[in-house]
């Protein structure tokens, strides 16, 4: 009888002791989820997720770990990571977005996006993300940091990859690949065919079709682009071929065509002269094959020989594209105002029109009449200009230019798809515009590389500002499906 008693008893207990426990684990959830509304609170919010395939996680600095999912918010502080089968896109309250790809961990260290207060701080610690930058780092471009281990990235309106490789890049391939049709959109500009030697006051770059671009001291160039600088801009470009230009404030110049050391290609030197004042300093191009080389404006065309020479275009000089009224100009007493003028200083140049012939020392002046003359004297203006002369500022050619062949080696590569960035690590600096890759490998000095890997260039993986919903697809390409409970994308 008294077995029998404590058997009913163990039947009425163990329902009860599974409710408590039952119970006790309620309580605890209810008691987690508190602690991390808690902790979420104390954080303020950066973003949120746009899209996640697969699974990732948010860690905050006290150590809390939450599961993400498309729309979660994403806050200041979190560090977040994804597994190896997926990949999540996050849009940040400033417009920045990023892609981070598999088996990546990325950190949100500091965000501030409010009027007058934006600053970020940045750091990939793991794998690669896409990313294109906000108001952040339009407003204020040296408050936004992105850090990759020992480089940091300086971010100009950008638009870029960063990625720690290891063999798992090596296996995607460092041949030189076709950009994804996504990618083509943005870094079809062809190759860099100058820099920016020096810099001061603002001076943008537009291609057709783009907004413009600020340029400063290492900024690409390229044909097609507008160089444009304000009433205190003043620039010193470099070319491929060593041409030297200092261009004054108030100008606007046109890289027509450039071509150099292209095989089965002719060499050319093509620009137009739009407004204001230009002083070229001829390089190879223009020594080895002179009719290559020419300055166009509104008025005439300029030809070298060799040479050093200032070219001023105002008044009736000026392309009407640019909505610049012209004024008359006066052919008997000519002020910078009247027209075209071109001074040689060093070799010969001349005007298409007449042909007229400008040797050294002399003014050549061409005004609303389409004819050329000689002045007898040079105008002032022409003698105190704030470009300096080209001849006489130093170019490092080899540091300009100079790259380094991809060999598929551990380290940080970065890949520039709009904008332009400054690549720091080691002591040494490279700038990279569009369609540029920089690499920071064991010995840790940042280098730029050409051509651009293909694992860089081929990356399937979305490009944040041109992501989708809809590109499911694309998607299954590559292998990923959406995650469902049992399926091997889920694997932690």
């Amino acid at each position: 009888m008294t077995s029998t008693l404590f058997k009913q008893l163990g039947a009425i207990a163990r329902p009860l002791a599974a409710d408590v426990r039952l119970a006790g684990f309620h309580a605890l959830l209810a008691l987690a989820a508190v602690v991390a509304a808690s902790g979420a609170a104390a954080q303020s919010k950066a973003g949120a997720v746009s899209h996640l395939q697969g699974m990732a996680t948010a860690q905050q600095p006290n150590g809390g770990y939450r599961f993400l999912a498309r729309g979660d918010t994403v806050l200041e502080g979190d560090v977040i990571s994804t597994t190896e089968r997926g990949f999540a896109v996050v849009a940040l309250d400033d417009g920045t977005k990023f892609t981070l790809r598999p088996s990546s961990t990325f950190a949100i260290d500091r965000f501030k996006h409010e009027q007058g207060e934006e600053s970020a701080v940045m750091r990939l610690l793991r794998g690669g993300v896409r990313m294109v930058t906000g108001l952040v780092s339009k407003r204020n471009p040296t408050g936004f940091e992105f850090k990759v281990k020992t480089a940091t990235l300086g971010i100009r309106g950008t638009s870029f990859d960063a990625r720690i490789c290891g063999e798992d890049c090596r296996q995607e391939g460092v041949a030189p690949q076709a950009a994804t049709a996504a990618v083509a959109g943005l870094s079809g500009t062809g190759a860099v065919v100058a820099r920016l030697v020096r810099a001061s006051g603002r001076i943008t770059a537009t291609l057709p079709g783009q907004s413009p671009r600020p340029l400063s001291v290492g900024a690409a160039l390229y044909q097609g682009d507008d160089v444009r600088t304000g009433a205190d801009g003043v620039a010193v470009i470099g070319f491929r071929d060593r041409t030297k230009a200092s261009v004054n404030p108030n100008t606007v110049i046109r890289i027509d065509s450039y071509v150099y050391d292209q095989p089965q290609a002719a060499e050319s030197f093509a620009v137009s002269l739009l407004k204001g004042g230009l002083r070229l300093f001829t390089g190879l191009i223009g020594k080895k094959e002179p009719r290559a080389f020419t300055v166009k404006t509104l008025t005439a065309t300029v030809g070298i020989r060799g040479t050093g020479m200032d070219i001023s275009c105002e008044g009736p000089c000026v392309d009407p594209a640019l909505g610049e009224t012209s004024a008359a100009a006066n052919t008997v007493d000519p002020g910078q105002a009247d027209g075209l003028f071109l001074q040689t200083w060093e070799g010969d140049s001349y005007f298409f029109v007449g042909p007229l012939n400008v040797g050294l020392n002399q003014t050549g002046f061409i005004g609303n009449d389409g004819l050329g003359r000689i002045l007898r004297t040079m105008p002032e203006f022409l003698t105190r200009q704030l470009a300096p002369r080209p001849d006489q500022v130093d170019v490092d050619w080899d540091s300009l230019f100079a790259s380094v062949q991809p060999t598929g080696a551990d380290g940080i590569y970065v890949y520039v798809r709009d904008g332009h960035v400054f690549l720091t690590s080691g002591g040494a600096r490279v700038d990279l515009g569009v369609g540029e890759a920089g690499f920071v490998g064991g010995d840790g000095r940042a280098v730029r590389m050409s051509p651009v890997p293909g694992f860089m260039s081929g990356d399937p993986y979305p490009v944040p500002e041109l992501f989708s919903q809809t590109d499911r697809p694309l998607f299954q390409l590559f292998g990923i499906t959406l995650g469902q409970p049992g399926q091997e994308i889920c694997r932690l």
